[in-house]
């Protein structure tokens, strides 16, 4: 299953039937065809050491193979698609390949899988334009350079220049074989076409659309950035009864004279026309998309660490608007750490020397529940809030692009002035970022959300952890004491209660008392017996004590 949204993601879940059949046939098919891939290999990967015996490094560049090292190159060819077709490919071919002189470059789309090599083999192992990491790989590496390669060293900032040279000498020259190049530059899962690259298409020569599609009930070729592992790939397409690959020729796109100019007008067009035939659709994102996918990640780690270290939150240190303004030189007791503390570095990374409102955006994109929302919420009250909730300068855009997106300086110029629309290049529209990044550019999005369910509230280190551990301590002693203090109260309260009962009763005993002695005398006085009384009255006060 594909994500149409994002070309670079692909899974795959087999049903009950198919997990039975890769277990059947990876215990039937499977040794068998990895033996025989392998001994095929070994034959071919000999015949491209053997043809490339006596040439040195820069000799495979100088000049288009003839004679017997031709001869060599073909033989490879065919025992190359011997290997596929019995590890069960079986290939469909729709139209004719043109020849070098009708189109000099053929570009081959969509691409997305090893197994793509097939075709390569299938149109007569043409010069490849390929990473230079792929001449290193075992077996494959020798192949790759006995098809007298356009390599490109992609961390070699001459290497745009030297490939388009190499190219459009190519394209120009006579006796080479056609150059074929995989023009959207990395695999995708075929939901849409992506940005191709450039360099096929500043020769300005005409070139031959070719269209791959692998028509399987078990999408099992499909290798993508976000996707099964490369060995899961071939057990399951290997434990299949077969595979289908389909290879077809368009007509060659001759460039008018305006795409001749315009290289990148030349690699839309032709890339609207290969998408109309495939029905699918296209999209800006490309390969660079997801290198900064995987910075943002590792920018994420380097915010982690420093909360680490920090004895507060980030939410809680950046809470303070008025101070984000702060001297790099006192931003260790700004946050509260050591002014040398080497998790520091990534706040100048992503602040510049003064200001902190880049860190506070990130520290807010970790906190809330949606990535996009709260950057497109917070970009425009953080940074130029004198131009209202919904517009943001473009200088600050530009500046918050590079950082929170990672883009150059470049990209995040042009990315500014396709939001503007034209209306004012000076001011940038919230509903216009949206859009842009909803629509343009889904993958700036994931560099967003790298930030979601980052918990850096509950990342505060150990001092963090201790003051609370104190404060907790603190706060039940303080409880207990109250408690104790309570309970010595309700026992004193207890004992004066018992006090006054028993002073209660000895003050009603007396009062009776005096009742019935005064009882007494009043009857004696009534009767005048007052010896007989007094006698009486004695011994009834001896009765009462």
């Amino acid at each position: 299953m594909s994500d149409p949204k994002n070309p670079f993601v692909h899974s795959l879940t087999l049903s009950s039937i198919q997990l039975v059949k890769v277990c059947v046939l990876s215990v039937i098919l499977l040794p068998i065809r990895l033996l025989i891939a392998l001994i095929c290999l070994t034959l071919a990967t000999i015949l491209a050491v053997v043809g490339l015996k006596g040439l040195e490094k820069g000799d495979i560049d100088k000049r288009p193979f003839t004679g017997w090292r031709l001869a060599v190159r073909n033989v490879i060819c065919y025992i190359l698609r011997f290997m596929f077709f019995c590890s069960g490919f079986i290939v469909k071919i729709v139209g004719k390949q043109a020849s070098p002189e009708d189109a000099p470059i053929l570009a081959v789309a969509p691409h997305s899988s090893f197994f793509d090599a097939l075709a390569v083999c299938v149109m007569g192992a043409p010069s490849v334009v390929a990473k230079a990491e792929t001449s290193s790989i075992p077996f494959w590496g020798s192949l790759i350079k006995y098809t007298q390669p356009v390599l490109v060293h992609r961390l070699d900032t001459n290497s745009r220049l030297n490939t388009i040279k190499q190219i459009t000498e190519r394209s120009e020259g006579r006796g080479w074989q056609q150059v074929q190049i995989f023009p959207e530059g990395t695999c995708t899962n075929r939901s849409c076409l992506i940005t191709f690259r450039l360099g096929a298409f500043y020769p300005g020569v005409a070139v031959q659309p070719v269209l791959l599609r692998w028509d399987n009930m078990t999408d099992c070729v499909t290798w993508t950035w976000e996707g099964i592992e490369a060995w899961r790939i071939i057990v399951y397409t290997l434990s299949q009864f077969y595979t289908n690959l389909t290879i077809e020729y368009m007509a060659p796109y001759n460039p008018t004279k305006e795409e001749v100019q315009d290289p990148k007008l030349f690699a839309a067009n032709l890339r609207a026309v290969m998408a109309d035939s495939l029905g699918v659709t296209t999209t800006d994102c490309n390969y660079l998309d997801y290198l900064r996918i995987e910075k943002s990640r590792n920018l994420v780690k380097r915010v982690q660490k420093l909360q680490r270290k920090m004895e507060m939150p980030l939410i809680d240190a950046t809470s303070d608007e008025k101070q984000l303004t702060v001297n790099m030189d006192l931003l260790g007791e700004r946050l509260g750490v050591a002014q040398d503390l080497s998790e520091l570095s990534v706040v100048e990374e992503l602040c510049g020397k003064v200001d902190l409102r880049n860190l506070r955006l990130v520290t807010l994109l970790a906190t809330e529940e949606d990535a996009l929302e709260t950057f497109l919420a917070q970009t425009f009250i953080m940074y130029n809030p004198e131009l209202g909730p919904d517009k943001v300068s473009s200088e600050s855009l530009e500046g918050v692009l590079s950082t929170v997106m990672l883009l150059n300086q470049k990209e995040a110029k042009e990315a500014v002035v396709n939001m503007s629309k034209g209306e004012d290049d000076l001011v940038v529209d919230k509903k216009y970022l949206a859009d842009f990044l909803l629509n343009k550019k889904p993958n700036y999005v994931k560099v967003l959300r790298c930030w979601e369910g980052v918990d850096l509230l509950t990342a505060a280190g150990m001092g963090d952890l201790l003051a609370m551990s104190a404060s907790l301590t603190k706060e039940m002693n303080r409880r207990m004491e109250k408690v104790a203090e309570s309970g010595s109260n309700l026992l004193s309260a207890g004992k004066e209660v018992v006090s006054d009962v028993s002073a209660t009763i000895t003050a009603s005993r007396d009062k009776v008392t005096d009742v019935l002695s005064s009882a007494v005398t009043s009857l004696h006085k009534r009767t005048g017996s007052g010896n007989i009384g007094s006698k009486s009255e004695t011994s009834d006060n001896k009765k009462l004590d």
